[in-house]
């Protein structure tokens, strides 16, 4: 989409007269009340003057310059990379939660070749967090690998997103790259509570016992572990994208499925947590 032709959608109709609000404005900056006007009137704060001058003044400091790109849909936020990292996990795990990629930048045909890295098993599941960490990994890779090759193109068209603020702001590799670990950082720590949450649901246990007159109470016991599951998962996530793993990510070929990377905790951790992704994997079949 073109700055140039960027255009809001108001809810209902009406008409500007172009003249008057900048009379207007100039009034405001002069003290005088709004009930010293005539007619309808729209009441703008000073500070929300200020970035809509600014924002209008970098508008037109680009036409000038002929420095116009165009309006990427990424937004500082949730919108944007991030919902194209949820994408691929999901599409990586036989789901889909858009038709699209929000940014465009990434081919079915390139997501569905990393999926067949990670075909459909049979039987007992074994594994699972690997898989999983390893499928976090590869998502994370393709998409730092997209846009190191979008900003090595020597035709790239400059982009401007919509940041935090309300302004606008040239999207840069770097910005890219920020956003683009902001989105993994954010699905390692949900999917660390989940885990955490997973190993709490498997300790609880219900005993049943019976007594005479075929009557019977149930007594709920709950196992703890003392490891911190959470944290170990989260550590696990986040060393599973270190320069290491990245390096060992781009020589493997083939399968993924239970390839290990050199995950940051004690192999007994990653023993357990295995198990708990294990465990209910395997009550899904």
């Amino acid at each position: 989409m073109d700055i140039n032709n960027l255009q809001r959608t108001p809810s209902c109709s009406y008409r500007v007269d172009a003249d008057r609000m900048r009379q207007r404005l100039q009034q405001a900056d002069k003290g005088i009340a709004a009930d010293q006007r005539q007619g309808d009137s729209v009441d703008i704060s000073g500070e929300g003057r200020k970035a809509l001058m600014e924002e209008m003044s970098a508008v037109r400091r680009m036409k000038q310059t002929g420095d116009i790109g165009k309006l990427s849909p990424v937004t500082e936020g949730s919108y944007g990379i991030m919902s194209d990292f949820e994408k691929v996990m999901s599409e990586l795990g036989g789901g889909s939660v858009s038709d699209d990629f929000v940014t465009k930048d990434y081919s079915q045909a390139g997501v569905d070749a990393l999926k067949a890295r990670f075909e459909k098993e049979e039987g007992t599941k074994t594994d699972s967090f690997d898989r999983y960490a390893n499928k976090m990994a590869a998502a994370y890779q393709l998409m730092k690998d997209r846009i190191e090759e979008k900003y090595a193109a020597s035709d790239r068209q400059k982009e401007y997103y919509t940041a935090a603020d309300g302004s606008m702001q040239e999207l840069t590799k770097e910005k890219e790259m920020e956003m683009l670990d902001n989105a993994y950082e954010t699905h390692s720590r949900f999917m660390a509570t989940s885990t955490q949450i997973w190993s709490e649901l498997q300790d609880f246990k219900v005993q049943i016992d019976y007594h005479s007159g075929s009557t019977k109470t149930e007594t709920v016991t709950e196992k703890k572990q003392s490891a911190d599951i959470k944290g170990q998962a989260y550590s696990a996530f986040m060393s599973a994208i270190n320069e290491e793993n990245c390096g060992l990510l781009k020589q493997k070929t083939g399968s993924l499925n239970h390839f290990q990377l050199n995950l940051v905790i004690p192999s007994s951790a990653r023993t357990f947590l295995n198990s708990i992704w294990d465990y209910h994997a395997n009550l899904k079949h």
